[in-house]
């Protein structure tokens, strides 16, 4: 049961999203046993799955096409729903790693073929735990604007759920209001 929890005793529960530059430091520099766990640790940052949607996905849930890739994430764990095939462009930073992992997987095969402790290793020896990316996504997600039913469609979250993350952004931007100047209306 311990496995299917994030683990929180070696770094505590980090409520703070990383930023795009703290990613691509962390690929640059970070410890790679196999380059397909480059390709895992990008499918999680950017697509936000769980660690077992990302360790489940087939060959086969993924579409390449001139310009994007799309993942076909399936019925979402905890409840979610199955939400619509999500796409990224391929030049964003390290999705070439999640294109070159699913083309050297064979057809009907797993893309990740790990189990979840390794999973959990391969983002703990560079980035804290899996569930950091998902904070991450989702938090930088509304501080980019997203609405609440843009992030429920992207993630599959319930409405319930996607309101601890707004807390969080919210919380935010009040602190980072403070001491700025207000116009006033006169």
């Amino acid at each position: 049961m311990d496995l299917l929890l994030p683990h929180y005793r070696k770094y505590g529960k980090v409520l703070t999203p990383m930023t795009d530059d703290d990613f691509v430091e962390g690929m640059e520099h970070g410890l790679f046993h196999h380059r397909k766990h480059k390709g895992y640790i990008a499918l999680l940052y950017y697509y936000a799955v769980r660690k077992t949607e990302g360790l489940r996905a087939k060959r086969e849930q993924f579409t390449i096409t001139r310009d994007k890739l799309f993942f076909d994430v399936g019925k979402r764990l905890k409840h979610g729903i199955h939400t619509t095939p999500l796409s990224i462009r391929l030049e964003v930073p390290y999705v070439n790693e999640i294109v070159w992992a699913i083309e050297h997987t064979d057809p009907e095969q797993r893309v990740w073929n790990y189990c979840p402790k390794t999973g959990y290793n391969i983002v703990a020896r560079v980035f804290k735990y899996p569930h950091f990316f998902r904070l991450s996504r989702i938090t930088n997600f509304f501080l980019d604007g997203y609405s609440i039913m843009d992030v429920h469609s992207w993630t599959g979250l319930s409405l319930r759920a996607l309101d601890f993350y707004l807390g969080l952004v919210q919380t935010t931007e009040m602190g980072e209001s403070l001491g700025k100047k207000k116009q006033r209306n006169v």
